[in-house]
């Protein structure tokens, strides 16, 4: 399942608050997909209500209508991070998903059901596969209310783009910004070091454990694990571990390729280049 068609749907609940508490969206709200997002808020907000990434991500959709692209790939990253360590979590959200995407249908302009989500004039369908088609028509009329129009084509551009957004380390949104073990999966170069660091998919890495400023192995296996959601200092929480060593550092990703790292005090230590 697609973490970003349910980041899609949370904007589409977050911005359809403000909207519900106006007046109705150029007459096409959708009442099922409305209750179908709701419910989606539901298990999310129980499971990360709290988290910072979720947080970010609901505040800006319902200041803007929209998040910015960094916004929904720490959500998407905090979701998929949460589904993995809970099944029940998961299938939650497959169920939803798979209710509005694959055969749940929404009321069309006519009363009649359609295959999918209907937002504006974007629909959204699914298959078996998991895989999302978009299909944008955007309707260029002059309503009552600009402004509000403007919202709709926004989200509608969003959706329509949704399918063809991949989360990886190098293209983790527009600023280049990311965060995860997929932010840090390859090799890097640390500055004022001769000695490249590694950072494997499985957590297994080399060259990370810091001691008194400078780089220290004293052999045998190292493991680094590093937090999903950044912290109010937009650093993400870096965890080094060579037995009997272990430490803690943080991490500042300038753009997807380059990092500043600071100790657990805050000082800078080095900088490292992804190569």
């Amino acid at each position: 399942m697609s973490m970003e068609v349910v980041v899609g749907m949370l904007i589409m609940w977050a911005a359809g608050k403000v909207r519900r508490a106006g007046r109705d969206l150029n007459g096409i709200t959708d009442r099922a997909l409305e209750l179908s997002t709701q419910r989606l808020w539901e298990v999310v907000e129980a499971k990360l209500g709290t988290d910072p990434a979720i947080r970010r991500l609901v505040s800006e959709s319902e200041q803007n209508g929209d998040a910015t692209p960094s916004a929904r790939t720490q959500a998407e990253t905090a979701l998929q991070d949460a589904a993995d360590r809970d099944p029940r979590f998961a299938a939650a959200l497959e169920a939803i998903v798979s209710e509005r995407a694959g055969g749940g249908g929404t009321a069309g302009a006519a009363g009649g059901p359609t295959n999918g989500i209907r937002a504006g004039g974007a629909v959204i369908t699914g298959s078996n596969s998991g895989r999302i088609n978009a299909n944008t028509k955007i309707i260029n009329r002059v309503t009552q209310n600009p402004v509000i129009s403007v919202v709709t084509i926004v989200l509608v551009l969003g959706l329509a783009f949704f399918g063809f957004r991949k989360l990886t380390a190098s293209s983790a949104g527009d600023d280049g910004k990311a965060g995860g073990s997929a932010a840090m999966v390859g090799n890097w170069k640390a500055s004022g070091s001769s000695s490249p660091q590694t950072f494997g998919e499985d957590g297994r890495c080399s060259g990370f454990y810091y001691a008194n400023g400078a780089p220290l192995d004293i052999g045998g296996p190292m493991t680094c694990t590093i937090s999903s959601s950044a912290d109010a200092d937009d650093r993400y929480t870096l965890v080094v571990t060579q037995s009997p060593n272990q430490a803690t550092y943080k991490v500042a990703f300038n753009t997807a390729d380059h990092a500043t790292v600071y100790s657990s005090t805050g000082q800078k230590i080095y900088e490292m280049s992804r190569f």
